[in-house]
């Protein structure tokens, strides 16, 4: 820090532009020069201040806009889960009375009913073993290995040792088989089971008959009946043919009944994604209604404050609520009358008031609660009305279902270039003005304060030197009247 102790001048550093500042003691003039200044710049930097408080609330709003365009994506995730066709389509329940000797898996809709399978044979696979004590290749070789009608064709070098010739067949692409070593010979396990997809070893010289490959275990097919028929006989032990819808796979011998049940909707899984919706609707009405409700606070104090209220009556977020409400509250035409309304399927706002005369806060934001119960009966007494209710995929807001009604509702708030992308760019750009504006406003500042102080100095200088002009005439006449 530089001192001009005379002038009262000290040199305290630099502004945001790297010009120098100067303080001003006022050891001149006996004025408090600093406050004097920065009383001054207070003054001047209002309009900052202002600019500074407005881009905070321009933030607080883009933050919550963006809080809610989040919340609107959930919502719009829920409402694409409401329309899997997986949801509504209907279960059997499937099962097999021994589990060690069949099981069964349901792959589509299937006949109900018992079905009685005797297997008395299961499908293998082929299995062939080195029959000579051979070690090592003797000459560069292709062997080839097939099974069926597929083959692969395997380079052998010369002094390859049988693990090697084994990792060889076992890492060519296409391999039919499973090759491995034990007790140092050769083993080819099929890939394939049946009869006729037996193992086959040849080469382009003498790798095949030195390796002497014998089938120790020969290829068959499953056989079974069912229900008392005629003997069948499968290359598999899984029957993906035998009763259509149903995979099924033999693990031993023996008698095994499977029971496939009547197709019936999963009244779980579709409880289980409307409650998911229910959650998803009610946390995006909360928000909405919760910004929409917030109120202003009077005289302000800090950018909490001011940010309160920010999206208090916004036309755009009641135009949302009012059409989500509107959406779940208005009859669906086409159906039967006991089937027209949410409500008669058991997904409501519930009461305003209660029979105790509670005010039920929930239902006056509009949120819903979904009645388990009242969904159960309705599935089961018209599953097809109830589908439509949520699902109907054409039609008007009057007759389209749920799903498709909300996300007409939904989607030009969501797409690109819509109200919330358009909004949130509008915020971006008003914000990014305010900020140009305080770069500029700050460099002004700047420079005012800069003048001030030279000014103030100046006027400490030229104090100064009058000053010193008049002790010198005081001290000029005071030695010519002790002359006198």
């Amino acid at each position: 820090m530089s001192t001009n102790s005379g002038l009262g001048i000290q040199s305290t550093g630099v502004t945001a532009n790297g010009a120098p500042l100067q303080q001003v003691t006022g050891l001149a003039s006996g004025l408090d020069t600093n406050t004097i200044i920065n009383e001054l710049m207070s003054i001047e930097r209002q309009p900052l201040l202002r600019l500074q408080q407005q881009t905070a609330l321009e933030q607080t709003r883009q933050s919550d806009l963006q809080k809610i365009q989040t919340q609107l994506q959930t919502f719009n995730t829920s409402l694409q889960s409401l329309r899997d066709p997986t949801v509504w389509g209907d279960v059997q329940s499937v099962q097999s009375s021994n589990s060690s000797a069949l099981t069964v898996t349901r792959t589509s809709g299937a006949a109900a009913g018992a079905f009685t399978f005797n297997v008395t044979q299961l499908a293998r696979a082929a299995q062939s073993t080195q029959g000579t004590s051979l070690a090592a290749a003797n000459a560069n070789d292709t062997l080839t290995v097939k099974v069926g009608s597929n083959s692969i064709n395997v380079a052998i070098n010369a002094g390859d040792s049988i693990d090697t010739i084994a990792t060889k067949i076992r890492t060519t692409v296409g391999t039919p088989v499973y090759a491995s070593t034990v007790n140092g010979k050769l083993v080819l396990s099929s890939t394939t089971t049946g009869a006729g997809n037996d193992i086959v070893v040849t080469s382009s010289g003498t790798l095949a008959a030195d390796l002497g490959m014998t089938e120790n275990i020969t290829p068959q097919n499953a056989l079974y009946t069912r229900d008392g028929g005629s003997q069948v006989s499968s290359q598999s032990n899984t029957l993906t043919s035998e009763l259509p819808g149903l995979s099924i796979t033999l693990l031993g011998t023996g008698t095994t009944t499977v029971t496939v049940g009547s197709p019936a909707p999963d009244t779980s899984s579709i409880s289980n994604t409307l409650q998911s919706f229910v959650t998803a609707y009610n946390q995006t009405v909360d928000m909405v209604y919760q910004k929409l409700n917030e109120k202003k606070v009077v005289n302000p104090q800090t950018d909490a404050d001011r940010a309160a209220g920010d999206l208090n009556g916004d036309p755009q977020l009641i135009s949302l609520l009012s059409q989500l409400r509107t959406s779940v509250s208005s009859a669906f035409q086409g159906n039967p009358a006991a089937m027209q309304l949410l409500s008669q399927v058991g997904l409501s706002t519930g009461q305003a008031i209660d029979n105790n005369g509670n005010v039920n806060t929930d239902a006056l934001e509009g949120k819903l609660t979904l009645d388990t119960n009242a969904l159960s009966t309705a599935l089961n007494s018209n599953f097809s009305a109830v589908k439509a209710l949520f699902t109907n995929p054409t039609g008007t807001f009057n007759t389209e279902g749920l799903s498709q009604r909300l996300n007409d509702v939904v989607f030009p708030f969501l797409q690109s270039g819509g109200v919330f992308d358009s909004r949130l760019q509008a915020e971006a750009s008003t914000i990014k003005d305010l900020q140009d504006q305080q770069t500029e406003l700050n460099v002004r500042l700047n420079a005012k304060q800069q003048a001030l102080q030279a000014q103030f100095a100046n006027l400490e200088t030229a104090l100064s030197q009058e000053q010193s002009q008049g002790s010198w005439l005081s001290s000029q006449i005071a030695g010519l009247s002790a002359n006198g």
